[in-house]
């Protein structure tokens, strides 16, 4: 059964309904003082004349997820600072202006206008830095939850600070999913992210899956760490973890030092992981990423199509590992960007613009990771230095 409230955007004024927004103003009959009612106790009648009239014009609105509309992503760096500098973050963590918190607020109803207006549910990723820095992130979800679209919220940390109590509740109460970033066993991870950084996200995981909340982990895949991914996985399976989501190092930033995979392999450790998904059937791990048609899956880059992020500063870019700015959150819509931006579309016709890829008989299906190409190149619509197909594609 679908989940319906009054807008956020209406006040009851005695007898009548004001749109705070727009200024419109309904006169309630005795029928529609009984509709309101009935939402509040969660029993109106879908299929009546009212209700429908009603939901035409906004004064009701769903709140659950419409499984005929896809979900575009946006993911949100609510600050830059963090508690660890891991040897392949994509970010120098230098000075940052972020959004102030009643700017964030602004921010969130104008995403909400375009998920409406575009016919989305909405997904939403809070990260950093480490989002668990954010001295308001509980207020800032509560706000999130309470606007009036689906929207599927994520919280994506390296998961070393405990969750409080308060957190806990938010996110248990939202149904707020969790990624936690562990990238190889215990001698291999605290190579990369610090001394004692593996048991402190394990024993994050741990307390969260005793409570209820089964978090997602992410591996960034390297030459470091790409020999000891069984063992990783075996880790996690005995934990209780079940759903890895595995990505390939972007070397930008200070993960500019670290080796990246070669083309073969690349190839080679995808292949692999698809063996292990059939090893271990109780954990998923096979990527929808660029590159995994080779382990079955598909990937094509949603750049342009369904996804945004905001980084630190409050500026639009395509995603965060590809820093090209396509406007600045305080000023410009979700609109303007989405629908004025010169690269965004290039990336809806990538297969003119995308070196090989436009030949390649997958391009349909995985078209590359561009903010690869473009660390590497300096050319988002250069060819992926990480495909092994490329050098075969005339």
């Amino acid at each position: 059964m679908n989940r319906y409230k009054i807008s956020t955007s209406i006040s009851v004024v005695g007898k009548r309904l004001l749109n705070t927004v727009t200024g419109e103003l309904y006169e309630l009959t005795t029928a529609g003082l009984n509709l309101v009612a009935a939402l509040n106790r969660g029993e109106a009648d879908e299929k009546s004349t009212l209700f429908k009239r009603m939901l035409l014009e906004g004064v009701i609105v769903r709140v659950d997820e419409d499984l005929k509309k896809e979900r575009f992503h946006l993911q949100w760096h609510l600050l830059n600072g963090c508690n660890l500098r891991c040897r392949h973050c994509y970010d120098e963590k230098q000075g940052s202006s972020p959004l102030a918190f009643e700017q964030m607020l602004t921010v969130t109803d104008n995403f909400v206008v375009f998920l409406r207006k575009t016919e989305f549910n909405g997904e939403l990723s809070l990260t950093g830095g480490e989002p668990l820095l954010f001295p308001r992130l509980v207020e800032l979800i509560e706000y999130i939850k309470s606007r009036d679209v689906f929207i599927a919220l994520f919280i994506l940390t390296n998961g070393t600070i405990p969750f409080g109590p308060e957190l806990m509740a938010a996110l248990t109460k939202h149904n707020v999913g969790v990624q936690i970033s562990i990238d190889g066993n215990e001698a291999v991870h605290d190579e990369i992210r610090g001394e004692g950084n593996y048991q402190r996200s394990l024993a994050t995981v741990k307390s969260l899956i005793a409570s209820g909340v089964y978090p997602m982990v992410h591996y960034v895949i390297m030459k470091r760490n790409s020999v000891v991914i069984e063992e990783f996985l075996a880790d996690m399976l005995a934990a209780g973890v079940k759903r890895i989501n595995f990505s390939n190092l972007v070397p930008i930033g200070p993960g500019a030092k670290e080796v990246a995979l070669s083309p073969e392999e690349n190839a080679t450790v995808i292949e692999k992981i698809a063996v292990l998904q059939h090893k271990y059937p109780g954990i998923s791990m096979l990527a929808r990423r660029p590159l995994w048609h080779l382990a079955g899956s598909t990937g094509l880059c949603p750049v342009g199509l369904k996804t945004l992020t905001i980084d630190a500063n409050g500026m639009y870019m395509p995603c965060r590992r590809l820093p090209i700015i396509l406007g600045n959150s305080r000023t410009d819509t979700f609109f303007k960007v989405w629908f004025t931006s010169e690269f965004l579309q290039k990336m809806r016709e990538r297969e003119k613009y995308v070196k090989v890829c436009g030949k390649c008989p997958k391009a349909d299906i995985c078209g590359g990771c561009r903010a690869i190409a473009h660390a590497v190149y300096g050319d988002a619509f250069a060819v992926d230095p990480s495909c092994l197909l490329a050098s075969k594609v005339v």
